[in-house]
């Protein structure tokens, strides 16, 4: 389900800069945000180049709003039109246990209809090892197994599917920041098909992704640039993407974002 899998990759918003097992954690810093965060709402824009070599804004692509709790817990995860931001494509709300953990998410369509589900499973420690998601109909569509090194760190992710067979895998490794400096991921027959390679600004944010891409005979690579500018919490309320081709970095996207707080 393609609303599902939009989602589920903001779940994992946070990961090159936070994955951990520390599920004291709250979601909002998960999220890689600091301060108490009340709602943030984002709009993504194609960005353009005009004759004088400025970059513009373009068409608006994508609008999105996060609404935490004080706790820092997410209450819900909305899809807006990007042509009109009063028509909810869908939505996903968050329930949780005693532990403040996320243990189930709805996703709901513009009628509120629930059109697919997400279980997160904990182990007595408290720390999620897997999770699954299913359709409309009940279905399970596919689950996702983690794996944790001795400090605590997703070291691996496992995608499996229906029948539970394993068709990809994300194996992560660290620097001592404990941000994700690679990734390697490998497809059903556990052959690699990528390697992404991480740099960081002072406030943990990509920079630098390069991306090896390993699906063709001959090997591609990639680089994407990311420009940040910040407010006074440490969260940034601009991104300017660029990717790199032959040495010139041609900007691709600006997404823009307004946070609100509690205090």
């Amino acid at each position: 389900m393609k609303i599902k899998l939009i989602v589920s990759s903001f779940l994992m918003v946070g990961l090159l800069s936070t994955v951990s097992a520390q599920t004291s954690q709250s979601e909002s810093v998960q999220d890689g945000l600091s301060g108490n965060v009340k709602k943030v709402s984002s709009t993504m824009y194609e960005a353009t180049v005009d004759r004088d070599g400025d970059m513009q804004y373009g068409s608006q692509l994508e609008k999105t709003e996060a609404v935490y709790n004080e706790k820092g817990q997410r209450r819900s995860m909305t899809f807006l039109s990007p042509d009109d931001e009063d028509n909810m494509l869908f939505r996903s709300r968050y329930k949780h246990d005693v532990f403040g953990h996320v243990t189930l998410e709805h996703i709901v369509d513009n009628h509120e209809q629930i059109i697919g589900r997400t279980y997160y499973i904990y182990n007595k420690d408290q720390v999620l090892t897997e999770s699954y998601v299913e359709d409309a109909e009940r279905q399970i569509e596919h689950r996702v197994l983690y794996k944790y090194n001795g400090e605590g760190r997703l070291v691996q992710r496992s995608y499996n599917d229906a029948k539970n067979n394993v068709y990809k895998r994300e194996v992560y490794s660290y620097d001592f920041d404990g941000a994700i400096h690679h990734t390697s991921v490998f497809d059903r027959s556990n052959s690699k098909i990528r390697d992404y390679h991480y740099e960081y600004d002072s406030h943990q944010q990509p920079i630098n992704v390069t991306v090896y891409d390993y699906t063709d005979e001959d090997p591609e690579v990639s680089t994407t640039l990311y420009q940040y500018k910040y407010d006074n919490h440490g969260n940034w309320v601009q991104k300017t993407q660029y990717q790199l081709e032959k040495d010139n970095a041609i900007p691709t996207f600006i997404t823009n974002r307004r946070i609100e707080y509690f205090d």
